[in-house]
């Protein structure tokens, strides 16, 4: 019985419980944030600092459904029209949800090249466990992840996380260009590469004895 899921595109590390009493408490432990977690991904471009945080609130983007982006006064706005409109409950229901708190972390483990184009290998670390969390805070600070078909270059989702040019341009002014992401996504295409994110590590306790287990996969990419 699966305990948790990932994104349909990303690869990795999921649990699965043996019993109905396991998957409880495990479902429990991922509830209450008593898992650790950490993936590795190849993003667009090079990441200035070393390290850092995001902090950016997330909610159901309204133009581009089912997917996600970065909470603003004014999507949310947008938001709030766009749901008085709506016919379908189940879909009106979703839409209605209030943009939820969301922190990432990450670490730069090494600067490549993929193609003729700079990329950057990143440890990060979903603080708080949100739909498409990494893949929109990631197109957020201007470093799609590579091979990202919804929040990269083109994608289906939002551009930028959600955020406009102009506020990329004042908060974001060593992002991956968009002649950058092109020339990557380019090479994704011709070589069929799936998303550059992967759930590499896993910590818990073990649900009966409480022994910490450790769980790891290397990145395929």
């Amino acid at each position: 019985m699966i305990v948790h899921r990932l994104d349909m595109d990303t690869s990795g590390v999921v649990v699965f419980a043996r019993t109905n009493a396991s998957l409880r408490t495990l479902h429990d432990a991922f509830r209450d944030r008593h898992v650790r977690k950490k993936y590795e991904a190849l993003v667009c471009g090079r990441v200035l600092a070393t390290e850092g945080e995001i902090n950016l609130p997330l909610q159901r983007d309204h133009r581009h459904p089912p997917f996600v982006r970065v909470s603003t006064p004014q999507s949310e706005k947008e938001a709030a029209k766009a749901v008085e409109g709506l016919v379908h409950a189940g879909y009106k229901k979703i839409m209605k949800k209030k943009p939820k708190p969301s922190l990432s972390t990450y670490e730069v483990i090494q600067r490549e090249t993929y193609g003729e184009e700079e990329t950057t290998r990143l440890d990060l670390v979903p603080v708080t466990g949100r739909t498409h969390q990494l893949r929109v805070h990631c197109a957020a600070m201007g470093h799609p992840i590579v091979g990202d078909p919804v929040y990269g270059y083109m994608g289906e989702g939002a551009p930028n996380g959600g955020f406009e040019d102009n506020v990329m341009n004042e908060a974001a002014p060593g992002r991956a260009t968009l002649e950058q992401q092109q020339s990557i996504d380019r090479v994704v295409k011709e070589n069929r590469k799936a998303l550059c994110l992967h759930a590499k590590y896993l910590a818990l306790k073990h649900p009966f004895t409480g022994a910490p287990m450790v769980f790891e996969a290397a990145a395929p990419f």
